[in-house]
C-alpha cells in the first residue's frame, strides 16, 4: 500500500472502490457501536486531548468493526499513519505517497471508498497480516482535506457495507474536530510556558488575585492565583491562600480597597506605597488591572528610585556647601549601576541637565546628543504620535507640583525597534517655585508583553473549551463559592451569567427521579477519594428534559476535600438515539413475527390447493411480490407515519396492472394500524389477481370501482373503513368456476378478515362481476390524514 500508479489509474480504482460500495448492502443503522465510541472519546475530552485520534481507533477495534483501524494525516509529500490499532497496530508512524495511494484517491474524489484487495492496486511492501479489504472515509480541516479515517478487513467472511461507511463517516467528523482540538491544546500549551517564560524573565513582582466574595457578592478577599519567579522568592509558595490573612498590612496601606475598586469599576490603578508591613520595609510602584473577577499586579521595588531622589535632592543641597563635585561623582556612579534611567530636567524649558549612561541603552540616543540638541522637541519626536499628547500633558502636571508616572511608547531610531517606558517624574522645588524635574525611566516592554500573553493565553483557552462545547466548574467546597464556564450556563437553560452559580442552582436542576443518586454518588467521591462520573437528567426552566455527563476531581488537604473541578457535556442525543433503537428493534420484531406468521399461512394454503410444485411456484411468488410491496410502504415510515388505506391500494393495483381501468373514490390519506396493513393488503391481492384473471381488469368490456368512506368513532370506539370493491361488464363463468366462490380469497376474505382484524366481510358473484364489502376499525388518528 505504499507504490505507486499514475494518475489515471488511480481514477478507475477510485471509480471502482465507489461503485464497489455502493453495490454492499444497507443494513440497519448501528447506532449503538455509534454511541458506545462517542460516549468514550466524551470522557477523554478533558484529560487526553493529545491522544483522540489513538483512542477513536483503539475504540474502533474494540467494538470490533475492523480488524485493523488507523488514521493517515496529511503532509506535504504524502501521508503519515498517526494513529493505528488492531493487526498493524506496529506500523503506526509509517506513510504512504501523496499521489499514488489509498488516501490520495480518497481525498481526491472527497468521498467514502472501498478497495477490495487493495494491494493488487497500490504496489508496494507486503504488510501482515494481509488485506482482504479497505474502507477509507476523508476529512477537513478549515475547508481543507487534513487526512483520512480507513478501516482495514484483514479475515476473509469480513466485508464492509454502506452502514460501516455511515458509521465511519460520522466518527470522521469527531476525527476533525479532535485533529482541531489536540492542535489547539498544544497552541495553549507552548502560550503558557511562553507566558511562565516572559513572567520570570522579570525582576519585578507579577501576580494575580481572584476576588472572594460573601453572600451578597460583596468582596471580602482575593486569593492568589499565580505569582512569577520573583514574586516566590519573596512570598514563596502562597497560591490559593488569603491575602488578608498573609498580608493584613494592605488594609490600611489602601491596597485592597485599591483591588475592590478595580476589580468593580475595570479602571486600572497606578501608585507609589511606601509599604513597612509584614516582611517588608521599602517603596514599591504597583499597577493594578482587572483580570476576569479579579486583578494582575505588576509591583517594582523603588526603594532605589526613593533613595535617587533624596540623593538628587541631596546633591543640590551639597552644591551650595562646596561639595558638589563629590556627590556628582556619587550620583554618576549611582546612575551608571542602575538599568534605569535617571534624569533631571529644567522645568521651564524641558532641557536635560543630567542623563545616566543607561539613556542610549533605553532609547537609541547618546546622553551627549540629548543634552546638547533641543530636548523638547528631540524626546517628543521619539514618542509613538498616539501617545505624544499623554505625554506632554503629564509633564505639565509636573511643572505644576504633581508627582506623576506615565506609560507611553517610544521608537528607537537605532533600530526602529518600538519599546514601552514607564516615566515617574517628580517636581524639585527652590524657594517654593518648581525649578527641576527629576525622574526615573524604566523599560517596560517585557511587563507589557506578559499581559498580552496572559490576555492570548486566556482567548486560546476560551476556544478550546467552546469547540469542545465543555461545561467546566470549579467549586470551593468550604465556602460554597462556584464558577461556571459560559457553557455550563447554556447547558443549565440560563444565559451566561443570569444567575449566581452554585451548588444548589445545580442541585434543583436535577430531575427529581435522579436527584437523590447524583447526590450520594457525589457524596461517595468526596468521601472515597475517587473521580467522580456520573450520567442524570436536568429539568430546565421551559420544562426540557436533557442528559448530562458529568466528571470531576477532588483536592484535599490535611482537613479534607477543599475544592472541586470537572467538566460536563450534553449526551442527550445519545441518549434518545438508544431509545430510538429499543423502540425500533422491538417494532422490527413484531413485524417479523407478524410475517412469518402469514408467509407460512400463504404456504400452507398454496400447499394445500396447488395442482403442482409448478402451480404453487407461481401462485406462492405472487402472493410473496405482494408482501413484499407491503414491506416498501412500511420500511419507508417512521413512527408517526401509517400506511394509508389509498396508497395500500394504489400500490396493488399499480403492480398487478390494472390503475389505468380503475375508477378510485374516497378520501386520502385514512391510515391503518401497522397490525391490518398485512392482512388487508393479501385480500386486495386476492381480489385483484381475481380481476385480472376473470373479471373485470382481464376483460375487454370490464369495469372496477373501488369506493371507500370513514365512518367517525364514537366515544371510547375507534374510527371503521368501509371499503366498496365492485366489478361490472364481465362476463361471467360458469357455476362451478374460477370465480365461483371458492379457493383462498374467499376464505381470506370471509373468514381471516373478521378473525384476525375483527373485519366485517362481504363476497357475492352477480351477473356482471364479483361485489365485495369490507369494513374494519382503523387508526384513531385517521381523521387527521
Amino acid at each position: 500500500m505504499h507504490g505507486g500508479s499514475s494518475s489515471g489509474a488511480s481514477g478507475a480504482s477510485g471509480a471502482a472502490a465507489a461503485d464497489a460500495l455502493a453495490a454492499r448492502p444497507a443494513r440497519a443503522p448501528d447506532h449503538a457501536t455509534e454511541a458506545a465510541i462517542l460516549s468514550a472519546l466524551a470522557h477523554d475530552l478533558a484529560d487526553h486531548p493529545a491522544e483522540l485520534l489513538q483512542r477513536l481507533t483503539d475504540q474502533i477495534v474494540t467494538h470490533g468493526m475492523a480488524g485493523s483501524a488507523g488514521v493517515s494525516l496529511r503532509e506535504p509529500n504524502g501521508f503519515r499513519w498517526d494513529a493505528l490499532s488492531g493487526a498493524w497496530a506496529r506500523y503506526r508512524g509509517g506513510g504512504m505517497p501523496l499521489d499514488a495511494s489509498p488516501c490520495g484517491v480518497a481525498i481526491a474524489r472527497d468521498a467514502a471508498l472501498l478497495f477490495e484487495r487493495p494491494q493488487e492496486l497500490f504496489a508496494g511492501a507486503a504488510l501482515d497480516p494481509p488485506v482482504r479489504e479497505l474502507l477509507l472515509v476523508p476529512f477537513h480541516r478549515d475547508g481543507r482535506a487534513a487526512g483520512t479515517l480507513w478501516l482495514l478487513a484483514h479475515a476473509p467472511d469480513r466485508a464492509f457495507d454502506r452502514e460501516d461507511a455511515r458509521l465511519l463517516t460520522s466518527l470522521a467528523h469527531f476525527a476533525a474536530s479532535a485533529l482541531v482540538l489536540r492542535q489547539r491544546t498544544a497552541e495553549l500549551a507552548r502560550g503558557r510556558d511562553l507566558l511562565r517564560a516572559t513572567m520570570d524573565a522579570s525582576t519585578d513582582m507579577i501576580q494575580v488575585f481572584e476576588a472572594v466574595r460573601d453572600e451578597r457578592g460583596e468582596i471580602v478577599d482575593f486569593r492568589w492565583l499565580l505569582n512569577n519567579h520573583t514574586s516566590e522568592s519573596t512570598y514563596g509558595e502562597v497560591r490559593g491562600q488569603s491575602l488578608l490573612e498573609r498580608n493584613p498590612g494592605v488594609i490600611e496601606e489602601g491596597i485592597f480597597a485599591t483591588f475592590k475598586h478595580v476589580t468593580e469599576t475595570g479602571e486600572p490603578r497606578q501608585d507609589e506605597r511606601h509599604y513597612v508591613h509584614e516582611q517588608f520595609d521599602s517603596w514599591f510602584l504597583q499597577t493594578v488591572v482587572k483580570l476576569d473577577d479579579g486583578v494582575a499586579t505588576t509591583t517594582k521595588d523603588i526603594g532605589a528610585w526613593k533613595n535617587a531622589q533624596e540623593e538628587l535632592l541631596r546633591l543640590r543641597d551639597a552644591a551650595a556647601q562646596d561639595r558638589l563635585r563629590q556627590s556628582e561623582e556619587r550620583l554618576r556612579q549611582f546612575g551608571e549601576a542602575s538599568h534605569d534611567v535617571l534624569w533631571i530636567r529644567d522645568a521651564a524649558t524641558l532641557r536635560w541637565e543630567y542623563l545616566t549612561p543607561a539613556f542610549e541603552t533605553v532609547y537609541g540616543l547618546s546622553p551627549d546628543r540629548a543634552i546638547a540638541g533641543d530636548a523638547a522637541q528631540s524626546w517628543l519626536d521619539l514618542v509613538h504620535p498616539e501617545d505624544r499628547p499623554l505625554a506632554e500633558a503629564a509633564m505639565a502636571r509636573v511643572r505644576g507640583g504633581e508627582h506623576v508616572s506615565f506609560d507611553y511608547r517610544l521608537h528607537r531610531p537605532v533600530d526602529g525597534a518600538t519599546r514601552w517606558i514607564r516615566d515617574t517624574a517628580f517636581p524639585i522645588r527652590d524657594g517654593g517655585a518648581v525649578t527641576l524635574i527629576g525622574g526615573i525611566g524604566e523599560d517596560i516592554t517585557e511587563v507589557r508583553q506578559a499581559a498580552e500573553a496572559v490576555r492570548r493565553s486566556e482567548e486560546r483557552l476560551r476556544s478550546a473549551v467552546e469547540v469542545g462545547r465543555l461545561g467546566l466548574w470549579d467549586w470551593d467546597v468550604r465556602t460554597g463559592e462556584v464558577h461556571w464556564s459560559d457553557e455550563h450556563f447554556r447547558m443549565q437553560g440560563f444565559a451566561v451569567g443570569e444567575i449566581q452559580p452554585s451548588y444548589e442552582a445545580w442541585r434543583d436542576r436535577l430531575h427529581p427521579e435522579d436527584r437523590a443518586g447524583v447526590e450520594a454518588a457525589l457524596r461517595a467521591a468526596m468521601e472515597g477519594h475517587r473521580e467522580y462520573s456520573r450520567e442524570f437528567r436536568i429539568v430546565r426552566r421551559d420544562g426540557t428534559v436533557r442528559w448530562h455527563d458529568a466528571r470531576g476531581r477532588f483536592f484535599y488537604d490535611a482537613d479534607g476535600a477543599i475544592r472541586m473541578v470537572g467538566a460536563m457535556v450534553d449526551v442527550t442525543d445519545r441518549r434518545e438515539w438508544e431509545e430510538r433503537q429499543a423502540v425500533l428493534i422491538a417494532e422490527l420484531q413484531h413485524r417479523t413475527r407478524n410475517l412469518m406468521g402469514v408467509v407460512r399461512s400463504i404456504a400452507d394454503n398454496m400447499a394445500r390447493t396447488s395442482t403442482d410444485l409448478a402451480d404453487f411456484r407461481t401462485r406462492f411468488t405472487d402472493r410473496l411480490d405482494a408482501l413484499a410491496r407491503v414491506q416498501a410502504l412500511l420500511s419507508r415510515l417512521n413512527d408517526v407515519d401509517r400506511v394509508t388505506f389509498d396508497d395500500l391500494l394504489r400500490s396493488e393495483l399499480t403492480a398487478m396492472g390494472g390503475i389505468e381501468r380503475a375508477t378510485l373514490d374516497g378520501p386520502a390519506g385514512v391510515r391503518l394500524r401497522s397490525s391490518t396493513v398485512q392482512t388487508l393488503a393479501m385480500a386486495l391481492h386476492e381480489l385483484a389477481t381475481n380481476a385480472v384473471k376473470y373479471g373485470a381488469l382481464g376483460q375487454p368490456g370490464g369495469q372496477l370501482t373501488v369506493t371507500w368512506r370513514l365512518e367517525p368513532a364514537g366515544p371510547g370506539l375507534r374510527p371503521w373503513l368501509h371499503i366498496d370493491w365492485r366489478e361490472r361488464g364481465v362476463a361471467m363463468p360458469a357455476a362451478g368456476g374460477a370465480t365461483s366462490g371458492g379457493g383462498q380469497g374467499r376464505e381470506l376474505i370471509e373468514q381471516a378478515l373478521p378473525y384476525q382484524l375483527g373485519a366485517r366481510t362481504a363476497l357475492t358473484l352477480e351477473r356482471d362481476g364479483a361485489h365485495c364489502t369490507i369494513a374494519l376499525p382503523v387508526s384513531a388518528h385517521s381523521a387527521e390524514g
